[in-house]
């Protein structure tokens, strides 16, 4: 998975695979108790200043890559289109490792454009609740008012989604695709917003479509619950956010394991889960920033893919936009309740070699 899955278009039936999954029993009093002693006064995990430093390189990396100045592009089948969603990766890793203030103020002004804004989270009767979601924390992140941006309110919008249940939906044409990684976003920026109650509804629904381990799925309400990896560190990450420290550490404790497991984790679930893991105090965050450094591209390799993060070795040009910006927040150990880009320096500094 990658962040940049949120993005909705007119291709919707693209994203047909991103359905929903059946909601799960939350954790027994007992447990939670025991949970939330546990986060009281954890062994905190936190980024060294080497984890920093190469976070901060890949920044510089992962901006060479921007086009025209202002937005990343994803190539299908031999064509190149621009991607708000992973453009958004971008900013959020750069505010991550205080770096490329130049860079993610032409991405927002980009994003905010109205024609680029509607494509990505819909207009009229077309409205994306993950790409509201992630907009509206971007906005956040770069302190801009994501209540006025293209004569849009984009956090009443995102509000509007909500269901009863609590749930992040999408009005569509196509259906509805909403899933974890939006609920999560959603959860967050309404948390940053000071609409609370929302907020807790968003997580407390995320809370409940957990598995019996504590994993969340990416997908709702679906026959079997099977956790996914990406998925449970953004929801770690609005668990954290919205106070339930129970879920959190119950699904802390899954995605530890997780990342521990010999060969099932790439750079991208790494970034992810270093993060969130360091929400915890999980020192697993440790094992994820690892893997990270060692898919990082040194000076023997080319200048164009020197420090860019590879999603797995061999490294796959591709594939390393969306691996190094996810990768960047897990070196930074990013937190995305209070992440902002403020103290940003201009640029990036590259490896020295």
């Amino acid at each position: 998975m990658t962040l940049s899955t949120l993005h909705a278009s007119a291709s919707r039936p693209a994203l047909a695979s991103k359905t929903t999954l059946r909601p799960r029993a939350v954790a027994l009093t007992a447990v939670a108790l025991v949970a939330s002693a546990l986060l009281a006064s954890p062994a905190q995990a936190q980024p060294a200043s080497d984890d920093r430093l190469a976070g901060r390189t890949a920044a510089g990396w992962l901006n060479r890559q921007f086009v025209d100045g202002t937005r990343l592009q994803t190539t299908f089948d031999g064509t190149a289109y621009d991607d708000a969603g992973l453009t958004l990766d971008a900013v959020l890793a750069f505010a991550a490792a205080k770096t490329n203030a130049v860079r993610s103020d032409a991405a927002m002004n980009w994003v905010s454009q109205p024609a680029t804004l509607a494509g990505y989270i819909g207009s009229g009767t077309e409205s994306y609740a993950g790409a509201h979601a992630k907009v509206a924390l971007a906005l956040q992140v770069t302190n801009r008012n994501p209540r006025a941006v293209a004569g849009r309110d984009v956090i009443a919008e995102l509000a509007a989604l909500q269901q009863d249940s609590g749930r992040l939906s999408d009005a569509s044409q196509w259906g509805d695709f909403s899933n974890a990684f939006g609920q999560s976003f959603g959860a967050i920026a309404l948390k940053r917003a000071g609409l609370a109650v929302p907020a807790a509804k968003a997580s407390g629904y995320l809370q409940a479509q957990a598995c019996a381990d504590g994993s969340v799925p990416i997908s709702f309400e679906m026959p079997t619950c099977a956790g996914d990896a990406d998925a449970t560190a953004l929801a770690i990450q609005a668990f954290s956010a919205t106070g339930r420290t129970a879920a959190a550490a119950r699904a802390s404790s899954w995605l530890s394991a997780y990342v521990k497991s010999a060969g099932a984790i790439n750079a991208n679930t790494a970034g992810l889960a270093a993060a969130a893991l360091d929400r915890t105090g999980n020192a697993a965050a440790d094992t994820a920033r690892e893997l990270i450094r060692a898919n990082q591209q040194g000076c023997a390799t080319a200048f164009t893919r020197r420090a860019a993060i590879a999603y797995t070795l061999p490294y796959d040009a591709s594939a390393a936009p969306r691996a190094t910006a996810q990768a960047i927040l897990g070196l930074a150990g990013a937190n995305l309740a209070t992440l902002r880009s403020s103290g940003s320096i201009a640029h990036a500094p590259t490896l020295a070699c």
